[in-house]
């Protein structure tokens, strides 16, 4: 794969042109990590591609080596590892609560305390998430919460 990175003043925008003989997952991935940055993400449903706004999500999940990515409506699929998802999201309001899961901060419409001191966090949409011990503590400071 070539890369050319042209720095000039005289361009006004950011563009990024991809030139390829034929779409493989590798472009797809590197399309939607591109995306990302721009608070976009490629994701799947259905046999369809979308583009989905970051804020539209409500939380991430890991089953069985897949990526499903949850909003109000619907669930779709990424072709993105749950680590790159969190690299990529971090500064965005979103954070890991689990090995499987990220929550959007901005959808939390409740906390309360589980056992074992885990944190059951309940969604805008009802959907409960469980906050692992190893977590709830980032969870309680990047809410502002004891």
């Amino acid at each position: 794969m070539k890369i050319e990175i042209d720095i000039d003043d005289k361009y006004q925008d950011t563009e990024v042109v991809v030139k390829t003989p034929r779409l493989t997952k590798e472009i797809e991935k590197m399309i939607s990590l591109m995306r990302i940055v721009d608070m976009q993400m490629a994701v799947k449903r259905q046999g369809e591609t979308y583009l989905l706004d970051a804020g539209e999500i409500l939380y991430i999940e890991a089953v069985e080596r897949n990526t499903f990515i949850y909003t109000q409506d619907a669930t779709y699929e990424s072709d993105l590892k749950l680590y790159e998802l969190e690299q990529q999201l971090e500064e965005r309001d979103f954070i890991r609560v689990s090995k499987q899961s990220i929550i959007n901060l901005r959808k939390v419409k409740s906390l309360k305390a589980d056992i074992n001191r885990k944190i059951r966090v309940t969604l805008q949409n009802q959907e409960q998430i469980i906050v692992s011990r190893m977590y709830a503590d980032e969870l309680r400071k990047r809410l502002g919460v004891k």
